[in-house]
């Protein structure tokens, strides 16, 4: 039962650290989606970069609620990165 919580406690947010700092393999990571999701669209980059750091803020005082807002920043690079390889791809095959 390696890497399970203890009962009543809550795990951390993907990629975060106690200290409500990102791991080391999460930074570039994170960097990397961060910056493809703000070109990609910049509205969703922003708002899943802001998300990141609301999640980041709250490690230590509400993990639950930073962990429902880093896993929402995730998804959001996820998808938007997604979408624009998806549309890179399609833009060089079909032009």
């Amino acid at each position: 039962m390696t890497g399970a919580p203890a009962p009543g406690t809550t795990r951390l947010p993907l990629g975060v650290q106690a200290d409500g700092t990102l791991t080391p393999r999460a930074v570039p990571i994170a960097f990397v989606l961060g910056t493809l999701a703000v070109f990609a669209a910049l509205p969703l980059g922003v708002l899943g970069i802001v998300l990141n750091d609301r999640g980041l803020e709250r490690v230590r005082t509400d993990p639950q609620s930073a962990r429902k807002l880093v896993a929402w920043s995730w998804g959001i690079f996820a998808v938007v990165d997604a979408l624009a390889v998806v549309a890179v791809v399609l833009a060089v095959f079909l032009l």
